[in-house]
């Protein structure tokens, strides 16, 4: 039987919300508190239920990084992981890591962009939010849904879809820690909800 380690990035891998830490590690606390005003009216909006969880995101990240290439991004994104590996949850990291030493398949599904989760922890195939880049820079708009709950089942499914094919020949164990990972969580043979 072949067993795939799926888990969750913010708060599950890590101990915070990357994106927090990003944000942060770019324009500090205060900066951080400045963005969200800027796009209160639309977090409010979200809270409600009356404004998408992705729309919402998409500003926030725009208003932060709209103005970078692609490049510069990318490059900025690589000085936050190797400044930043502290974040990451040592005891569930470093059983991943025996897993597929083990030579299990790991795999981390996360509502992050790959920009910063995959220079974070290159050891692990990330399947996250794809952020779209233009002439300008960031464009304020994703390639791919918000990855954020029954999507984390479906990006699974794509990477891996000799799964509903042949279901009993995969044991799936996941992890993950808010409402984001419910499908997913229920999706496992064997999920853990981290606290």
């Amino acid at each position: 039987m072949k067993k795939l380690f799926v888990s969750d990035f913010d708060s599950t891998l890590t101990t915070t919300d990357s994106m927090m830490s990003i944000i942060i590690f770019q324009r500090g606390r205060l900066g951080l508190a400045l963005a969200m005003l800027r796009i209160m009216p639309w977090i409010l909006l979200m809270v409600a239920r009356l404004y998408p969880n992705q729309r919402a995101k998409e500003r926030l990240l725009h208003n932060c990084f709209g103005k970078m290439s692609e490049e510069e991004f990318n490059a900025f994104c690589q000085q936050f992981a190797d400044t930043h590996r502290h974040i990451l949850r040592t005891d569930l990291h470093h059983r991943l890591i025996k897993e597929q030493r083990n030579g299990n398949e790991v795999v981390l599904v996360t509502a992050s962009p790959e920009n910063w989760v995959s220079r974070l922890v290159p050891e692990f195939k990330v399947l996250g939010t794809k952020m779209e880049f233009g002439e300008k820079g960031f464009t304020g708009r994703f390639l791919s849904k918000n990855c954020y709950g029954k999507e984390k089942v479906c990006r699974l499914l794509c990477e891996y879809p000799d799964i509903e094919k042949q279901r009993k020949e995969f044991f799936i164990t996941a992890f993950g820690d808010s409402r984001g990972d419910k499908e997913l969580l229920e999706f496992a043979d064997e999920g853990h909800l981290i606290r």
